[in-house]
């Protein structure tokens, strides 16, 4: 399993026939849960098998559903330890975080790919905030990279055009760090 470049990943995908929907479902629940291979390459190749509204349906819901396995994996061990040091390292208590901030804290740290997923997960199974939060800011956070990734591996199978495939990442790019320093001047105050 080859997910170095895209063309490795899709011809990966295309070798399980019409079981490809399915395995590519199970990878993007394997990605959330322990980030073995990047997301944007597997979310490109989504949308260049799939096409842009499969390809979108089975990197967000099975993102979704690995962030979600994680979340209660940690619920579940009830990792104090990693509270604990948590908790010492940023002299922040995390299960004291409110709803609004957890809430808002997830949807940002999904929609800027800075902290890897599995750390969103990790983090707020052992914080304060209920399930139904962070389901709801998972959903929400998780759809504009899923939309973006898949959109532009389905825009570079389509139009067959490499420039402006890359002409659009580097939009996206460009958005998203002008996004992150919006966020971070507002509420990252020093």
């Amino acid at each position: 399993m080859d997910f170095t470049n895209i063309h490795a990943a899709v011809e990966y995908l295309r070798s399980f026939g019409v079981l490809a929907p399915i395995v590519a479902f199970i990878l993007f629940f394997i990605q959330a849960a322990l980030p073995v291979f990047p997301y944007f390459i597997l979310a490109g190749a989504a949308g260049m098998i799939f096409g842009f509204w499969e390809g979108f349906f089975l990197s967000w819901t099975g993102a979704l559903a690995g962030a979600c396995f994680s979340f209660y994996a940690v619920r579940l061990i009830r990792w104090d330890w990693l509270h604990d040091r948590l908790t010492r390292w940023f002299k922040y208590d995390i299960r004291e975080v409110t709803p609004f901030l957890g809430f808002w804290g997830i949807v940002v740290a999904r929609i800027f790919p800075v902290i890897p997923t599995p750390l969103i997960n990790f983090v707020a199974g052992i914080s304060g905030i209920s399930a139904w939060i962070f389901i709801l800011a998972s959903a929400i956070g998780k759809i504009p990279t899923a939309f973006i990734y898949t959109g532009l591996g389905n825009h570079m199978i389509n139009t067959e055009d490499l420039y402006s495939t890359l002409a659009l990442l580097a939009a996206v790019i460009v958005i998203s760090y002008v996004g992150m320093r919006i966020v971070q001047k507002r509420f990252w105050k020093q």
